[in-house]
């Protein structure tokens, strides 16, 4: 197959479906297909960068706007999309998201080429998601465009891919064909997140001066203001009941200034690393006890699942999560973690729970990594969606 994907995200930027796509496409390179994956360049306003990166043809689209305004609304940059794909030949194209620069292009070599059109709902942007966080002058704006291309593009598409079950039930309701769309979550990376030992974790990064033998919890990548304040108020919560060394670990970039939340009482206990290489990830994740996910209950995180959660979980680490709509069946089916309610005695009960039982914790983490290696590696992931393209083009011409 020759598949086209189209993304709305900066390349190789704060991950988004750009890294789903990517993902998605190199086991399927892998397996014999062509892939081209289309995204926004992080500067360029006039030419187009392509390049390979395992297979996958990366197809860098030139964009006007500036910052936040770069993720797929640039008039420029679908007309740009649609000049370069009028002379080419796809098999199927899928786009991630409905943002203009992915549904407007897709729409065009439905309709032009007679290309089956795939959209992937990973996100929940309007009717009141994430775009109603945003501040209250762009929230005017955005959160009715969001609204409109939910509702306007993903019904126009041959089949849709949403990424959990509250999304399923919410395409459902805006009377989407149940019968032509699938359910399929973001996969997991066993073969490059690898099961460290803690020890040897630790030893291998001691750069960040983590305890050899206290207790570290652990956080990865973008951090919300909301989880923030949560996270910190159940850590201090937690640190009077821990005997000696007790850490709490940033990893990578969390684009917040710490200093605005983090009590003066734990400065100290406090570790942020920065921007890491992928191994220097895995190697913080297995430093960890416990892995944390505090998100505050509003719409988009109750429905909207963390892909931060797929590298937790191929780390092989017990997860303390708070309590998500998106979350609640993986965790009672395969035992990963806890879920806790969003307040923080709640959470750092949880927590201090799971310290004081460390033959559970033990058995959390090897149900994590049984998940990374079975339904949600990517490999699984991709073994389904090759088969709904399949069944796709099979029924299309």
């Amino acid at each position: 197959m020759r598949l086209l994907y189209l993304t709305h995200n900066i390349a190789w930027k704060g991950g988004g479906v750009f890294y789903t796509a990517y993902h998605q496409g190199r086991h399927l390179v892998a397996r014999g297909h062509e892939v081209t994956l289309m995204c926004v360049s992080p500067k360029a306003k006039v030419r187009f960068h392509e390049y390979m990166s395992e297979g996958v043809r990366i197809i860098e689209t030139p964009d006007l706007l500036q910052g936040k305004a770069r993720t797929g609304w640039d008039p420029w940059d679908i007309l740009q999309r649609i000049c370069y794909l009028r002379h080419s030949h796809y098999d199927l194209v899928h786009g991630y998201e409905s943002r203009p620069v992915v549904a407007l292009p897709a729409l065009y070599l439905k309709h032009r080429k007679n290309i089956p059109m795939v959209l992937t709902w990973a996100d929940w942007f309007g009717h009141g998601g994430k775009g109603s966080e945003r501040g209250r002058y762009l929230k005017l704006v955005m959160d009715p465009l969001e609204t409109f291309c939910e509702d306007f593009f993903y019904p126009r598409a041959d089949r849709c891919i949403v990424m959990g079950t509250p999304l399923l039930e919410h395409a459902l309701s805006l009377g989407l064909d149940p019968n032509r769309m699938m359910n399929l979550l973001h996969g997991c990376d066993p073969e490059r997140i690898k099961v460290i030992s803690i020890q040897d974790a630790r030893d291998n990064i001691s750069r960040f001066s983590l305890p050899q033998k206290g207790t570290v919890f652990g956080y990865l990548g973008v951090l919300r203001e909301s989880s923030a304040e949560l996270l910190f108020k159940a850590f201090s919560l937690i640190r009077p009941h821990i005997n000696g060394q007790c850490k709490l670990l940033f990893i990578g970039n969390h684009k917040l200034n710490l200093s605005e939340y983090i009590p003066s009482e734990l400065r100290e206990d406090v570790i942020q690393t920065g921007w890491l290489s992928y191994q220097d990830v895995n190697l913080c994740l297995s430093a960890c006890d416990i892995l944390m996910l505090p998100l505050k209950k509003v719409l988009a995180t109750d429905n909207v699942w963390p892909s931060k959660l797929n590298d937790y979980l191929a780390a092989g680490r017990p997860v303390l999560a708070t309590n998500m709509r998106i979350l609640t069946s993986v965790f009672e089916k395969y035992q990963v973690g806890l879920l806790a309610t969003d307040e923080p005695q709640a959470y750092a009960d949880a927590c201090l729970h799971l310290l004081g039982n460390p033959s559970i914790c033990v058995g959390m983490g090897q149900n994590a990594r049984q998940l990374a290696e079975g339904d949600l590696s990517w490999s699984s992931i991709v073994d389904r969606l090759e088969q709904f393209y399949t069944g796709l083009i099979s029924t299309y011409h």
